[in-house]
C-alpha cells in the first residue's frame, strides 16, 4: 500500500467517522467540538480545525435536508 492510499484511507475514515457524529450530535456545535476532538486524538487528517468544521456544515445540512 502506497503512502498516498494510506492517508486516503485515513480521510475516508474520518469522514466516517465524522458522518456518525453528526448522526449522533442533537445540534451542529457538539458535532463541531466532537469532529475537531476525535481528529486531535487520533490525528487522522491535516485539517485546521475551520476545515473540519466546514466538513461537518456539509454533512449536517445533508442530514437534514432528509427531514424538509
Amino acid at each position: 500500500m502506497g503512502m498516498s492510499s494510506w492517508i486516503m484511507d485515513l480521510q475516508e475514515e474520518f469522514e466516517d467517522k465524522v458522518a456518525d457524529i453528526v448522526k449522533e450530535s442533537e445540534h451542529v456545535a457538539d458535532a463541531y467540538a466532537d469532529a475537531i476532538k476525535l481528529n486531535k486524538e487520533k490525528n487522522y487528517v491535516n485539517y485546521s480545525d475551520m476545515e473540519i468544521e466546514e466538513l461537518v456544515d456539509e454533512m449536517w445540512s445533508e442530514q437534514w435536508s432528509n427531514y424538509l
